[in-house]
């Protein structure tokens, strides 16, 4: 972005229209003692000089070694997904429109849809969404547009923030939203589902592994879904299926998550991308854009976007999202992790996730004042504990230790006070989380 200088006169002017007095207002949302102090760069400073001095202050900045997940996860990007996104050619977000002079990007964007579509084992995916909360929202309105019925059915182990943004699509909506309670061991039961489903229920959404990282018996609760004519919609972990069973499997009818976790850094919660895959007769009620492979007159391969069911394309009453533009650089990013990989590293990645997680868990539910909230369930990255001692306390000790500590569940779910929810991926090392247990016992 160009810089544009501007005098005293117009900072005035610009200060006057959207006023404020002091261009300091503009951080007033910012708490006073997260701000930085006043830069002393006046008098003029050489380019060497300001960088010396950024990187001073830049230094005092404090690496957390993180056990905390909750929808965005650290784990390692191979210095191979930078090198890729990274050249100019794919330094955008945009989908491009010109399919005559764009085929590289539509190439790129083809193969990620093909990669998404072997790793849920379903039929077509599209170009990629926003993030995986938008990606939810968006199943929601698929399964409503397809099935013409107006009930939607959600697990209470979906992400709350992804709840909360299903239900803001949906709020003007007529749809009857109703949340199904976990169990007691974390995970929804069939009988729950079965109570609840009817004929009038559009889809049944449920997220696997669940917000408190337990998994799902997704193939039990497809079988009940099935037998009502319901859509199943099934929101994944994508790096969970290098080991679990894959939607397709289990006769999801659509597949959606968070991509993060597929080479995009943590970044405070983004940017990221969503993904979505669905059976092939729903691919035409598909929000976004599809990158079609075809031919041309001399039969050379060539790519093209097959399908753009947005506003800008049809009629506004016939579109099926307003989402204009699909996060093409994350989403590219995850196909050149995918790639990197290959099927037997991605199985192997996803192992070692789980058994640096089941590590962790042995040894922090056998201290004093810690127990496991679901002993017999299945997880993946993450677990909750239940604590008798004071959850504050324990985040501040682990913070002067160096540690992002555990997500404090008791504001978020009344049935999970006192419990926190620790995440543990292939970034932590056997001497960080015996550290972080050694910290446990003595705060």
């Amino acid at each position: 972005m160009d810089y544009t200088p501007q005098n005293q006169k117009d900072k005035k002017k610009m200060l006057e229209i959207i006023g404020i007095n002091d261009v300091s207002e503009l951080f007033d949302t910012i708490p006073k003692d997260l701000r930085a102090k006043k830069l002393n760069v006046s008098g003029g400073k050489t380019e060497q000089e300001l960088l010396n001095y950024f990187s001073d202050i830049a230094s005092e900045n404090k690496v957390l070694i993180s056990f905390r997940g909750d929808g965005i996860y650290d784990h390692y990007i191979p210095s191979l997904v930078g090198e890729v996104i990274g050249r100019s050619e794919f330094w955008t977000a945009y989908t491009p429109y010109q399919a005559e002079a764009s085929q590289g990007t539509l190439q790129a964007i083809f193969e990620y849809q093909s990669l998404i579509c072997a790793l849920t084992g379903l039929d077509t995916s599209n170009a990629s969404l926003y993030d995986g909360a938008t990606a939810t929202a968006e199943a929601a309105l698929l399964a409503l547009r397809a099935s013409r019925k107006n009930k939607i059915l959600i697990s209470q182990g979906l992400h709350p923030e992804y709840m909360q943004t299903v239900k803001t699509y949906l709020e003007n909506s007529k749809t009857d939203i109703v949340t199904l309670n976990v169990s007691e061991n974390g995970a929804i039961e069939t009988d729950t589902v079965d109570a609840s489903v009817d004929d009038g229920t559009a889809a049944v959404i449920v997220q696997s592994p669940n917000f408190f990282g337990v998994i799902e018996d997704m193939q039990a609760l497809s079988a009940v879904i099935k037998r009502r004519n319901s859509l199943f919609v099934a929101v994944v972990n994508p790096l969970s299926l290098g080991v679990f069973m894959s939607p397709g499997e289990y006769k999801a009818d659509i597949a959606v998550g968070e991509g993060q976790v597929l080479g995009s850094a943590m970044s405070a919660g983004g940017a990221t991308f969503g993904f979505m895959a669905v059976k092939k007769a729903l691919e035409w009620k598909m929000p976004g854009r599809i990158v079609g492979q075809t031919t041309d007159k001399n039969g050379n391969r060539g790519f093209v976007l097959t399908l753009q069911s947005r506003e800008q394309h049809i009629r506004r009453e016939k579109a099926t999202s307003n989402i204009c533009t699909s996060a093409s650089l994350n989403a590219l990013a995850g196909c050149v992790f995918l790639s990197g990989w290959g099927n037997d590293g991605f199985k192997n990645l996803a192992e070692i996730n789980i058994s640096k997680a089941r590590y962790a868990f042995n040894k922090i539910k056998t201290l004093e004042g810690f127990k496991s909230k679901f002993e017999n369930k299945v997880f993946f990255n993450e677990f909750v504990i239940e604590t008798s001692k004071n959850i504050k306390k324990i985040q501040n000790v682990l913070l002067k230790n160096g540690f992002l500590g555990p997500l404090d569940l008791s504001g978020i779910n009344e049935n999970f006070k006192n419990c926190l929810l620790f995440c543990v991926t292939e970034q932590r090392t056997k001497a960080e989380i015996d550290r972080l247990t050694e910290i446990l016992a003595e705060a």
